[in-house]
């Protein structure tokens, strides 16, 4: 009787707040997502607000539309770095993001890497402050000599196919280094005939 007493507080008192961590967590990764999307529509107005003066040289570029299929595995790449306190592109089996958008038939171009660890789409941040600062993090990209964050999150380093489509996934683990994770996915979507 005891047992099910604790257990119905759970339900009544824990339950709503782990699904309003959840719901704001979506907040977060949709905010994140619109933040992305008007840097790439004004970069002269975000180099003002993030005080970096290299966006004001860079055109604006198009706003990437939402792609549930990316966000799901940019959720799931979140909560696995969040729930087993790493920071990486190469999860704990030793496979990159290219892999599982291949394994659940994502149309990416054909020369997007096949291989296991393969990473043509992925942007990760982490920090410990808040889920908000996701998009700045990545676009200053202090310690990345390579700008490689920023040039893939304002399509930089465009090939023959741009990258059209975006996902977000964010996560939070009290217990881990960095408590948010963050994961971003880019690709273009190829129309497969």
């Amino acid at each position: 009787m005891m047992l099910m007493k604790y257990a119905l507080l759970w339900l009544v008192f824990l339950m709503p707040q782990v699904q309003r961590a959840d719901e704001s967590l979506k907040s977060a990764a949709k905010a994140n997502f619109e933040e992305l999307n008007a840097v790439r529509q004004n970069p002269k107005l975000y180099a003002q607000k993030y005080k970096l003066p290299a966006l004001a040289k860079i055109s604006p570029r198009a706003p990437f539309t939402w792609d549930d299929a990316l966000a799901k595995l940019a959720q799931q790449k979140a909560e696995d770095m969040a729930r087993h306190n790493y920071f990486g592109h190469i999860d704990k089996k030793g496979k990159g993001l290219n892999y599982y958008l291949w394994q659940v038939n994502y149309p990416l171009p054909s020369y997007y890497s096949k291989e296991a660890r393969a990473n043509n789409v992925e942007s990760i941040a982490a920090n410990t402050e808040s889920p908000l600062v996701f998009v700045q993090q990545l676009i200053e990209d202090q310690g990345v000599p390579s700008l490689g964050h920023r040039k893939h999150l304002l399509s930089l380093n465009e090939e023959s196919t741009p990258a059209t489509h975006i996902g977000i996934g964010i996560a939070y683990n009290p217990n881990s280094k960095y408590k948010y994770y963050c994961s971003i996915l880019i690709a273009p979507k190829v129309e497969v005939p």
